[in-house]
């Protein structure tokens, strides 16, 4: 599917075209062959690097071909595939053309997509660098939103009133995974930007040069974010591994009381029900009761005993 959108004088904001212009922002979702190859033939883009975004497994980078420079960059995505809160992230390319900002992903329903639909003050679709600028900061900022919520759930499973469980730290051991790669392909955008400034330092190119800054620093404050939040998952994943410890303890220690508790009736029964001479009350008619009596006030003693020592 290719859509194709402008920024009106007015807002800034994005209107959708019903075909393509000079100057349009050209967005590719889950594109057929034939798009692709057409779309590349068009702006004199090499097919392999038009394709290259809709491999899942497609590393960050960018590269600069003859009149166009590409951008690969690692995007949000909500995977309900991981559950409720699961969240990943996945390639999203943007070629520079001469004329045109063309984007290429492999699904429409994205967090950059609708920010940048939702956005007013953008750069001219036909200002190249501008708007480009405008997509990868977009890009970064859709972190934002995912890390929010991620963090709005931590807060609510460490705030249970019951005791936490496997399906509790199950959870939270999802929310961890999100942020695993939240993190890492932060990190990896933020080497891709940096290099990118680098050559535009090379060249002089002082607005280029600002825009990208803009974008560095958006990236850059996702990613302290990002690792603030895992560092205080992590510290909460560890208390509640502590809790599920002690209370683990605390039931083998009251298996153990009632252990102990049912062997003294047990032993002392054992004790006088032996078939051999000299056993005491043996005779008595009022044995039996003595000696339940003994099992009883002993049984008594080590309860005392047991409750003192806080073992339930």
């Amino acid at each position: 599917m290719i859509e194709y959108f402008r920024t009106d004088n007015v807002y800034g904001s994005l209107e959708k075209l019903d075909e393509e212009e000079e100057g349009c922002w050209i967005a590719l979702f889950d594109p057929t062959e034939e798009e692709l190859t057409s779309t590349a033939l068009r702006f004199g883009i090499d097919l392999d690097d038009m394709r290259a975004p809709l491999d899942l497994e497609e590393i960050s980078r960018v590269e600069r071909e003859g009149d166009y420079t590409m951008f690969i960059v690692d995007t949000p995505l909500h995977d309900k595939s991981r559950g409720e809160h699961g969240y990943t992230t996945i390639p999203l390319g943007i070629i520079q053309t001469t004329t045109n900002v063309i984007s290429v992903c492999t699904i429409s329903r994205i967090s950059v997509i609708s920010r940048m639909k939702a956005a007013r003050g953008l750069h001219p679709t036909n200002d190249i660098i501008g708007f480009t600028s405008d997509l990868l900061i977009s890009s970064s900022g859709a972190y934002g939103k995912f890390l929010e919520l991620l963090n709005q759930r931590r807060i609510r499973l460490a705030t249970v009133n019951e005791a936490p469980t496997r399906a509790h730290l199950a959870e939270l051991y999802a929310l961890d995974s999100s942020l695993v790669f939240f993190k890492t392909s932060l990190t990896t955008n933020k080497t891709v930007f940096e290099r990118y400034r680098r050559t535009l330092a090379a060249r002089g190119d002082v607005r280029a040069l600002d825009l990208i800054d803009d974008v560095i620093i958006e990236n850059s404050q996702m990613l302290e974010t990002t690792s603030l939040y895992s560092e205080i998952l992590d510290s909460t994943i560890d208390h509640f591994g502590l809790m599920m410890d002690y209370d683990l303890n605390h039931t083998m220690m009251l298996v153990a009381a009632i252990t102990l508790v049912l062997c003294i009736p047990t032993v002392i029964g054992g004790l006088f029900g032996m078939n051999v001479g000299g056993i005491p009350f043996s005779g008595a008619p009022w044995g039996f009761a003595v000696i339940t009596g003994i099992t009883a006030i002993v049984l008594v003693a080590v309860l005392i005993l047991l409750k003192k020592l806080k073992w339930f």
